[in-house]
Order: C-alpha cells, then structure tokens, then sequence
C-alpha cells in the first residue's frame, strides 16, 4: 500500500491560492521595509558588516525621495553584487546552525531584495583587488546589468522614490522632517556603536552629524548630544559572567525628554528591549524627575547562544536566555558608576537599590485614595474645604527635605510637592499668554547669551524659530550646529535656557499634532518651576500657596502627576486609632 493518493498532484486546493512572485515580495518587503529609516539602517548594517570604517549618507525628503550609502568597505565582485539582490542570499549563514551563533547584523538576506521591491536602486560596487567597479540598476520591474564601471573600493547604494509603486503606502509615511529625524537616529546610534566607523549624514545637501572615527566613546557622544554630555558622562565597565556591560552614562543633570539618549548593545546589534532599558533607568531611581530619561550608551557582551537574535522581523528586540540576571548586572553596573557622578547631596554610602524589589503595599495603604477630586467623607467637613480656593488661607507648617510643602488647611492637613505646585501654577499662566489673541509669553534678556549644541536630528527653521519667539525665547543660529539664546521666558532661569530649548526642539516631533500650545505651556512651566530640593523661603511658600488659590483645573501638575496629597480629619482620626 501506498502512503497516500498518486493523483495527489491534481487535487483541487479549492480557495487556496499561490500569491503571484510579485505579491509575495511585497509582503515580504513591508516586513523589512517600514519607512526610509528601516532601509537606511540596513544599508549601514551590511556597510558594517562589509568592515567600512567611513561612511557618508545623503538622504533628501526624509529619505523617501534618495537615500545614499557609501563605504570604503570590502566591496563586491561583480557576480556577488548580482546575487546580493537575490532573495535570501547572503554571505553571512552557511547552515542553520549558524542561527545559534550570529555575530553579523545582517544575517537573513532579505533586505536588498526586499528595498528593490518598493524602489528603484542602484549598485555601485569595487572589491580591493579589483582595478574597476560593476553597477547593477534594480527595482519592481527587475535587475539590469552588472556593467563594468569606475569607482572606488567600496560600495555605494543609492535608493530613490521609495514606494513610489505603492502611494497607499507611501501616503503613511510622516512628514520629511519627521522622517528625517528618524533617519538621523539611525545613524547616530550606529555611530554610537562604533565609534571606531567615521559617520557623515547630509540632508538636502546639509551636514547634519558628523563624527570623527577616534575610536573614543566621548567623542561621539559630544558629536550627537553635544559637549555636555561628554563632560557628564562617566565610564562604566563590569566584566564577568554571564554577561559583560561597559560604555558610558551621563549624570542625572543630563537627560532628555524621551528614551532616545539611551542606546543600547547586545553584542554589537543596536536592541530596544523594554527590560533592559528599564534596568537602566532602575538605576537612577530617585535621581530624576518624572519623564526625564537618561543618556547613556552601552555594551553588553554575552556568549551567543544565550542570546536569540531571530525573533523579531527588524531585528529590534532580542530574546535573552537569563534575562533576569542580565538585568540585574546592567542595572548594579550602571548605579556603581552613577556613584562617581551625582551630585554631592546624594549619599554615595548608600546600598544600591535591589532589583525590582519595591516597598511594601501596606506601607502606603492608609493613604491610598485620598486624592481631593474623591467624594469626600462625612468626617472629611464640608466638601469646599477639598478645594484649591482656599490655599490662599492654608497655613504653612514648613518645607521637608527641600521638596515637600506642610500645610495645615480647615479639613485637616496637606503635603505639596513643591515643584508640581509651581509648574501647575505656571502652566495655566504660560497657557494663557500663548492663546490666540495674546502677543506671546513675556521675555527677559539674559546679561550673556547661552550657547546651546543641536543634537543629531534636530532642525532649527523659520517655523520653530517663531514658535519659541512667541514663548518668550529670543533664539538664533550660531554656526552649523549651534544657537544662541539672548532672552528666555519670563521667570526662567538662564541655567535652564539650554534644557529648555533642546526639549521644545526633540519634543516637536514626538507629540500629536493640535496640543502644540499646551505642549509648550508645559515645557516652560517644567523648567522655570522651583526644582525638587531647593530651599524655599516662607515668604516664597507663601507666594506659592496664594498663587494655587487663583488657578483653575484640578490637583495635578501638566503630566498628569499628583501635586497636592489631602489628609483629612477623618484619616487623621482613624490613623491613631482615635475612632
């Protein structure tokens, strides 16, 4: 007997149909091929992997319209540069074994085939010892050439109107500043990867990064985050089992807005792994305001075949055998070297924090749900005494550790985060001043102008330069990378133009569009309140308390953290035990 039907090559498959070639590649690309920074970085990738140590990338319209590469790398013969656009082919596997053993960026031999799916490309490649180039024109409609050609020893790709076949997909892409910012962390996190690899990046024509090669880490982190950063940052090294971490942190005085000042390495491949992003910023517990995040830029080495490399399409998140120790080393090595780098207010004897161990829920039970816009009890006394109307009245008890305001107020007692206080009571007035029909936020000139370094991807225009006019900033180009601000914000301290301005510039673009106004009411508002730990004078708490009797909305500062905790006589009464 046979194990099943001769005929079985006539079965009919009834709905089930082969997808045409030209079908399938399309699919195939949109999973390699998300928008122009996805080609960007695979192009730098196989640079890297081809060992260039310079690179020089053009991109014009956020990329979607060119994208260029070019290294001084190994180069191709021309019956490689061929079968480089094949699907598939790569020189980086021989086996399914190597899977378990990948130490190349690019290892699926997808990503040329699948960028000539949605764009015209062309290939220009010379092997070192070679005496001439081949040139292959690839796209939808298939390959022409190699054709011999001159050029140097090296590779250079040049990828114009992506999607240009597909303009659904193409109408998805964000805007070309918005693209061209994403193209600009590429890079700059590749360079931050390899700071041995010369990177240069123009667009429309424009350097925008440029980093010199040294091999020295500093180096290009001043080239992305600008000379701050290289004077914050602090080294950090742990070597051991299973894994190896070293690279650099910035204190806590250095940090951004969002999570792209953190860049980090698992053997060599750029990952955003939520758990270790998380360790990282686990280490600076209680060092950092609320939805600012650290600089830092490290490696970490571990055997191969611990780590999975093959789990996600863009090859952003890896899978970690011991993920759990692995956090715990990053997070320890990351808070031994923050120890060198705070400031001196913070214990440096103190015990580094245990790994995601955090405080007993009963030690803040009493307190839970006593936020004032609850219903308030009948012990609580007459519901107008939750509100903020009356702070004007409240009596202050005095300031703890620098951060929070005691108050005694008709219902009971109130603690105050100083900060949140006074960037509520300063956001509805910068809100105010920046509504329509109102010239703008007042400025006051600074007696020396602060000179502020743009980090890779941010773009300084007319349109900006407008916006930050109207919210009291006087601000303008100084040099290639560089501005100059003569005035700030009304109440704003000088020291803080330069945070100030580097977040209205990254922040831009981060945000939806409509809460333009709101987003930079609460950038000044953020940084022209008191800081959490400075010294405030009676009179100055006072000032603040009657300030908070005239603002409007409820008791959280712009994002959306409590500032007033309310404790009731009710709770007071139930907390001792007295009824």
């Amino acid at each position: 007997m046979t194990g099943g039907p001769s005929h079985q090559g006539a079965l009919d498959p009834g709905r089930i149909r082969r997808l045409p070639p030209e079908v399938a590649e399309l699919i195939a690309a949109g999973e390699v091929v998300e928008r122009p920074a996805s080609v960007l970085k695979e192009l730098i990738e196989n640079s890297l992997d081809a060992g260039a140590r310079a690179l020089t990338i053009d991109i014009e319209g956020g990329g979607s319209d060119l994208i260029r590469v070019t290294d001084d790398g190994w180069g191709m013969t021309e019956g490689e540069l061929a079968a480089a656009f094949e699907r598939h082919a790569t020189s980086k596997l021989t086996s399914a074994e190597d899977l378990a053993v990948v130490a190349t960026l690019g290892f699926r031999g997808e990503a040329l085939a699948s960028i000539a799916a949605v764009a015209e490309v062309v290939a220009i490649s010379r092997e070192r010892r070679a005496t001439r180039g081949h040139e292959v024109k690839v796209g939808p409609a298939g390959m022409r050439g190699p054709t011999v050609t001159a050029g140097p020893v090296g590779t250079t790709i040049t990828v114009r109107q992506l999607f240009h076949t597909l303009p659904a997909r193409r109408a998805f892409l964000r805007s070309p500043r918005s693209e061209a910012a994403a193209c600009h962390r590429v890079v700059a996190d590749a360079a931050l990867g390899r700071p041995l690899v010369r990177f240069l990046l123009r667009s429309q024509g424009r350097m925008v990064l440029s980093t010199p090669g040294s091999g020295n880490l500093p180096d290009a982190l001043a080239s992305v985050f600008g000379e701050a950063a290289r004077r914050a940052a602090v080294e950090v090294e742990a070597r051991g089992e299973p894994v190896s971490v070293w690279g650099a942190i910035c204190g806590p005085d250095q940090t951004l807005a969002n999570r792209q000042g953190t860049v980090l390495f698992v053997n060599g491949r750029r990952v955003q792994q939520r758990s270790l992003l998380a360790a990282v910023e686990a280490a600076y517990r209680g060092m950092l305001e609320v939805d600012r995040h650290p600089i830092a830029v490290l490696q970490l080495s571990c055997d191969p075949l611990a780590v999975d490399v093959n789990v996600h399409p863009t090859k952003r998140e890896v899978r970690l055998r011991d993920e759990g120790v692995v956090y715990d080393w990053l997070q320890r090595a990351c808070w031994q070297a923050l120890r060198r780098a705070v400031p001196a207010s913070i214990d440096p004897k103190a015990s580094p924090p245990q790994s995601r161990i955090e405080p007993m829920a009963s030690a803040t039970r009493p307190l839970e749900g006593l936020w004032a816009d609850r219903p308030p009890s009948p012990q609580d006394g007459p519901s107008d005494t939750w509100s903020l109307v009356g702070a004007g009245s409240w009596k202050s008890l005095g300031q703890a550790h620098n951060r929070y305001l005691v108050v005694e107020t008709p219902a009971g007692l109130a603690i105050l985060d100083q900060h949140a206080v006074h960037e509520k009571v300063l956001y509805e007035r910068y809100l105010d001043a920046l509504v329509e029909g109102r010239p703008g936020v007042d400025s006051q000139g600074l007696v020396e102008p602060v000179l502020v370094d743009l980090p890779s991807g941010c773009d300084f225009d007319a349109e900006i330069q407008d916006e930050l006019s109207r919210a009291g900033f006087a601000v303008e180009q100084f040099g290639e990378r560089t501005l100059r601000c003569a005035a700030v914000p009304a109440g704003m301290a000088a020291a803080r133009a330069g945070a100030a301005l580097l977040d209205a510039l990254t922040r831009r673009d981060a945000l939806p569009s409509g809460g333009e106004l709101h987003r930079m009411a609460a950038l000044l508002a953020c940084h022209s309140a008191v800081r959490f730990g400075d010294p405030l004078a009676p009179e100055e708490i006072r000032a603040l308390l009657t300030s908070l009797a005239h603002t409007k909305g409820g008791i959280t500062c712009p994002h959306g953290r409590p500032a007033v905790l309310m404790m009731g006589e009710g709770l007071l009464l139930a907390a001792f035990h007295r009824q």
